[in-house]
């Protein structure tokens, strides 16, 4: 009986590297994208801080609002190809471990 976990356990550390593995690139994805947005930040306090009139204080949130907006939607594009990546990942290694385990009992049945 408990030789009918080894495919199991096989099949779920190859899903966890895997999960891990994407899940790391997910982190360094939204890492790369509050500094890039935390910069902005900054770059719209100094904008608004040498605007000289209030047109271009407008002007200034205007561009920041529309390309945070823009800067967003890209990012959870992204991210959503990235979970959609480590769904099917997860999806392939459990049907193989479910197929692993599957067949090693068949196996297990027939022997005795």
């Amino acid at each position: 009986m408990l030789s009918m976990w080894g495919p199991f356990l096989s099949g779920a550390v190859q899903a966890n590297a895997a999960a891990q593995q994407v899940f790391g690139a997910i982190a360094g994805e939204w890492q790369a994208f509050v500094n890039h947005r935390f910069q902005e930040d900054l770059s719209l306090i100094q904008r608004v801080s040498h605007s000289a009139t209030a047109d271009q204080v407008v002007t200034a949130y205007s561009e920041f609002w529309q390309k945070a907006a823009e800067d967003y939607r890209k990012e959870f594009a992204t991210v959503t190809k990235l979970l959609t990546k480590a769904a099917r990942e997860a999806s392939a290694a459990s049907q193989t471990a479910t197929g692993d385990c599957s067949a090693h009992a068949l196996l297990a049945h027939q022997a005795a």
